[in-house]
């Protein structure tokens, strides 16, 4: 593999999501630099250089990486950075998305209509930026629908309404998490299942689609729980067909380097696909950790790697490896007061098990993807079926105490 020794990278955003990005950037032999507006971000003690700033401050952002002479910026798992990173990319010169697609990948509105000009397969929708306005697209698009926030990430703003009654705090959810403040989008609530793609592309192009099953919460939030790989379904799906639809909703929002988080919902009654949304980055709840084991390459260092190598698309996928990984939640609020197993030998077989929270921390049940206690994840010699429900087991001895 390639060095970034003598390269200054700006990872963009210091939390949990970005210490994958932080730990690969350093081993690849690069100085980093970390920007985050809360001092105690984990990532902010692994960096060699670490600002207080916002990251969605563009222009603070820019200032960090023209001050540090700054090779290209990076961020993964979450989309609040992204448009930061496209404005330093852009003003350098580096070989990465534009700011126009971070833009695009930021704002569901404005991918929608890229999708519509593109004629990419998607759930049809409507903008409402008043409660007047919501209640009406909800009544054009017909319950249930999902109201959502258009700009944010994490799974945050989303809810499932069954009724005018559930409008308005489902209108008001999506609001507080939006950056803008001023418009929320409906989508029609379609029957079917949920699944998700990781892709990357390459000198324009997206070379390489690996499709995922997800698990999601149940209503009114749908937040992702897990991922597993090999993607498997008992529906005769064209995979081929399937792919080259997610190729071309990832093309029309020109994501040209690296990779790219794709949800996708299989309508069972049109039987057809259709792309919920698309992020210019790996995606989130252990994706950087799934990909690994399943195809054997660190897609994290590929990413990085991007902007300064060029390899093949047989460069990302070595192997086909049984690979499943869900988060770990508490069902009530309260302080941490107690993690137990009623089978800590089963803990030994996970390949991976991680806590976010110590005892007496704050948690919270599960209303958006940060709610997370921790994360457990399974690699297997076995069929992806034994496997997830292999790790269902294991996590069914877990139990989370709360006062």
């Amino acid at each position: 593999m390639s060095s970034l020794k003598g390269k200054n990278i700006l990872i963009v955003g210091g939390g949990l999501g970005q210490l994958p990005a932080i730990f690969s950037a350093k081993d690849l032999g690069a100085k980093v630099i970390v920007v985050d507006k809360n001092p105690e971000a984990p990532g902010m003690k692994y960096a060699d250089q670490s600002y207080l700033v916002d990251i969605i401050d563009e222009k603070a952002v820019l200032e960090v990486a023209k001050n540090n002479a700054i090779d290209f910026a990076f961020t993964m798992q979450s989309d609040h950075g992204v448009k930061s990173v496209a404005k330093v990319n852009d003003n350098i010169g580096a070989k990465a998305y534009s700011y126009e697609t971070a833009q695009a990948c930021s704002n569901k509105s404005i991918a929608r209509k890229l999708f519509d000009k593109a004629k990419v397969s998607q759930p049809n929708f409507l903008m409402a930026n008043t409660i007047e306005e919501c209640i009406n697209s909800c009544n054009s698009i017909g319950f249930p629908c999902i109201i959502k926030c258009p700009d944010s990430s994490g799974s945050r703003g989303i809810t499932k309404v069954q009724s005018i009654d559930e409008i308005e705090p489902a209108f008001n959810e999506a609001l507080k998490w939006s950056l803008s403040k001023k418009s929320i989008v409906v989508e029609e609530f379609i029957e079917g299942f949920e699944f998700g793609a990781q892709t990357f592309s390459i000198e324009g192009n997206c070379e390489v689609v690996i499709l995922h099953n997800d698990q999601l919460s149940n209503p009114p939030y749908m937040i992702p729980t897990g991922h597993s790989m090999p993607f498997h379904t008992s529906l005769n799906f064209d995979f081929d067909k399937i792919k080259e639809e997610i190729k071309k909703a990832v093309d029309a929002l020109k994501i040209i380097n690296g990779p790219a988080n794709v949800d996708v919902i299989y309508d069972t009654n049109r039987e057809e696909v259709k792309i919920i949304e698309i992020s210019a980055r790996i995606g989130a709840t252990c994706l950087p950790e799934l990909l690994l084991f399943h195809t054997g390459v660190d897609w994290v260092k590929m990413s990085l790697l991007c902007f300064e190598s060029k390899f093949k698309k047989t460069d990302l996928v070595k192997k086909n490896k049984s690979v499943v990984a869900k988060i770990l939640y508490s069902n009530k609020s309260g302080l941490l007061s107690s993690i137990s197993s009623n089978d800590p030998k089963l803990l030994s077989d996970l390949t991976l098990l991680e806590f976010n929270c110590k005892i007496g921390d704050k948690v919270s049940s599960l209303k958006k993807g940060t709610d997370r206690i921790g994360s457990a994840l399974l690699a297997s010699e076995k069929d992806i079926i034994t496997t997830e429900k292999d790790l269902d087991k294991i996590i069914n001895s877990i139990t989370f105490g709360t006062i």
